[in-house]
């Protein structure tokens, strides 16, 4: 199983802390699109946006290591890893 817990607003807009996907050795992306069916609400347009890549002030952390300074969306995880979504921030 792989956790994923969601902070912030996110957290607000899906109505839930964490969900756990059964899965093994698959990109954040798609682990992300099967997150999104699951929930049956809109995810991936909070985070990515069309270009495919990750809307900037977006955070995703695997483990506690931000998947920027890793391969991205194309960052392999697998059974038994923590994902940590945190949606761009604002501020004034």
């Amino acid at each position: 199983m792989i956790k994923i817990k969601f902070y912030s607003l996110i957290r607000l807009h899906l109505g839930i802390n964490e969900i756990q996907i059964e899965a093994d050795k698959i990109s954040i992306y798609d682990l992300l699109q099967i997150a999104e069916k699951q929930l049956d609400k809109l995810l991936l347009h909070l985070l990515i946006n069309a270009d495919y890549e990750i809307i900037p002030g977006t955070m995703i952390l695997i483990n506690g290591r931000n998947i920027f300074h890793l391969k991205k969306l194309d960052t392999i995880v697998q059974d038994g890893d923590v994902v940590s979504i945190f949606p761009p921030g604002g501020g004034g």
